[in-house]
Order: C-alpha cells, then sequence, then structure tokens
C-alpha cells in the first residue's frame, strides 16, 4: 500500500513541477518581449535559465535533504534525455533544420563543454569545489559569446529573433490556457513556489523508491529523477515538431544543456563535492559524450533527419538498460 502511495506523490510532485514551470515561464513571457527589443543576447540566456529551472531546483533540494547523488545523476541524466529522447522523438516527428549559427556557436560550445566536465570528473574520480567553480566561471564566454554574435544583428533580425523566443516560451509555458499576465511577477513568484514544493516532493520520493526498491540513489537519479522534469519538455517539443518550428527543438535543447551542465554541475559540485563511481566513469560519462558526439554530426549536415532520431534513442535506450544492469547489480 505504502509504494502505491508512494507512486502517487511521486506522480503528484511531476505534476506540480510542471505547472511551476509553465507559470513561471508564462508570466517571463513580456519579459522576453521587452529583452529582445534591448538586449537580445540577455533572454536567449533567460530562456535557457527558465527551461533548466526544474533540474537546478531539484539538484539543490537534493542536497538539501542530505542526498546529492539524486541531484546529480538527475541532472546529468537530464542532458542524456534531453538529447536523446526529445531531440530523437522529435526528429522523428519530423526532420530538423539547423541554422549554421547554432552550430558554430551553441553545438561547439556544448561539445567543448561536455568534454571539460568529463575530463574533470574523470582527472581524479571527483567533483571538487574546485571543479565547481571551474564549471561556473565557464559559464560567461558562453554569456559573452552569445552577446557578440546577437549585438551585430539589424533591428529586422532582433525582432525576428524576439518572436522567436516568446514562440519558445508559449510552447514550453501553458500560455495559451490562462489569461494574459500583466507585470507577471506574482505568477512568477507562485510558480517558484510550486515548482520548489514539486522538487521537495519529487526528491522525498525518489528517495522512498530508492529504498523500497533496494536501488542506488544515482541510479534513480539518472532515469526516474531526469526523465520526471522533462516530460513537459518533451509534449512541447513533439508540439513544436508538429508546427513547423522544430528549430526551437534543438536551440532550447542545446541551451538548455548548456546551462545544465556548467551551473547545475557547478552548484553541486560546490556545494557538496562528490566521488564519481565506476558506473559513472564507464557508462554515463561515455554514453553523455557519444550522444553529443551524434548530435554534433548530424547539425554539421544541416539538419537532424529520422535516421539521426533513431541513433539517438537508440543511444538513450541503450544508455538507461546499461545503466540499470551496471547499477542494480551492485
Amino acid at each position: 500500500m505504502l509504494i502505491y502511495l508512494t507512486l502517487g506523490l511521486f506522480l503528484f510532485s511531476v505534476y506540480l513541477i510542471m505547472k511551476g514551470s509553465d507559470w513561471i515561464t508564462d508570466s517571463s513571457i513580456h519579459m522576453a518581449h521587452r529583452l529582445g527589443t534591448s538586449n537580445l543576447a540577455m533572454g536567449l540566456i533567460v530562456i535557457s535559465l527558465l527551461l533548466s529551472l526544474p533540474e537546478l531546483i531539484i539538484a539543490i533540494t537534493s542536497i538539501a535533504n542530505g542526498h546529492p547523488a539524486l541531484g546529480f545523476g538527475a541532472s546529468i541524466g537530464s542532458v542524456i534525455v534531453n538529447i536523446g529522447l526529445i531531440v530523437g522523438i522529435s526528429a522523428l516527428v519530423r526532420p530538423m533544420r539547423v541554422p549554421r549559427i547554432m552550430v558554430t556557436r551553441d553545438m561547439i560550445f556544448m561539445v567543448v563543454v561536455s568534454i571539460v566536465v568529463v575530463a574533470l570528473a574523470l582527472e581524479d574520480n571527483k567533483l571538487s569545489r574546485t571543479d565547481g567553480l571551474v564549471l561556473i566561471l565557464l559559464f560567461i564566454p558562453y554569456v559573452i559569446n552569445v552577446y557578440e554574435q546577437e549585438r551585430n544583428l539589424t533591428h529586422v533580425e532582433k525582432k525576428v529573433k524576439t518572436e522567436k523566443m516568446t514562440e519558445a516560451l508559449e510552447m514550453y509555458g501553458d500560455y495559451s490556457g490562462i489569461p494574459r499576465p500583466r507585470l507577471g511577477i506574482q505568477y512568477f513568484l507562485l510558480g517558484g513556489l510550486v515548482l520548489i514544493a514539486g522538487s521537495d516532493i519529487f526528491v522525498r520520493t525518489l528517495m522512498e523508491l530508492s529504498a523500497y526498491l533496494q536501488l542506488p540513489e544515482l541510479l534513480v537519479g539518472v532515469t526516474l529523477g531526469a526523465i520526471g522534469p522533462s516530460i513537459p519538455n518533451l509534449a512541447a517539443s513533439l508540439g513544436a515538431a508538429r508546427k513547423g518550428v522544430e528549430e526551437l527543438v534543438v536551440s532550447e535543447t542545446i541551451g538548455s544543456n548548456i546551462f545544465t551542465l556548467l551551473i547545475t554541475l557547478g552548484v553541486i559540485a560546490v556545494l557538496s563535492p562528490m566521488a564519481i563511481d565506476t558506473a559513472t566513469a564507464t557508462i554515463t560519462a561515455p554514453a553523455l559524450l557519444a550522444i553529443t558526439f551524434v548530435l554534433m554530426g548530424a547539425m554539421l549536415t544541416g539538419h537532424v533527419r529520422r535516421k539521426h532520431g533513431i541513433i539517438l534513442l537508440l543511444i538513450y535506450v541503450s544508455t538507461m538498460m546499461a545503466e540499470f544492469i551496471f547499477r542494480s547489480s551492485f
């Protein structure tokens, strides 16, 4: 009976995370317009933050509850989920066109960041506070790079990109079903409270499931912890693909992953340095690099096609199976 209650609370916490994220995103739409006209680069960074906020809150909540492995697993797992599951399935729905600037500015940076994260983690088999600070500081060059690329755009180009930012927020929020927010601050704060409450319940139910199933917390984090907050992103990405704005799927995935790898993992390492176990070194880290390089290879062709989507999905499924088999045997 207790396990059914825990599963019910797990689903309820996912719902709270979804609604909190929706409300925060919806209340930020007017901000995208204002930032887009005055500072497009900042608007793009803000969207990356909004889409990565659930993983960041879950990581901090996990550490506060004394279970940093859950937060670490959910964070690194969400990067693999974003590429393998979300981009993979979206590519099957509709092949996605990739602008050249997305490759030269964003994807190359993500490849470098993924290599740096793996190198720091495997160098001494731990993520130290120094490593965390390095990751957080690496976010600064990314922001500068985005700013330098965007500041030379014409007013018309900025206006077009602003509309794309708004479209992304509407796609990842629940904007169509609510009254148009005005200042948005009250709605934003309410969404934040709901997201924090949902994240706390989410982490506690993951702890209960880990104990009940006698599975390592890191395994539960990489699997259930990663896919839970990604459900709304998957739904939004499929909607974007069906509506012909599939470019948003790739661009927002890359921005969200860069934020998660640098800021979320950086915060985890600073607040709670941790050792890197054998499974992470032999399965999770190689999978992160493999799935990132496959996406990079696809993007270099100018399109993420259905065959690329199949490969990404296969890497994701294979990784999850390997994680479960290897970690549950110890």
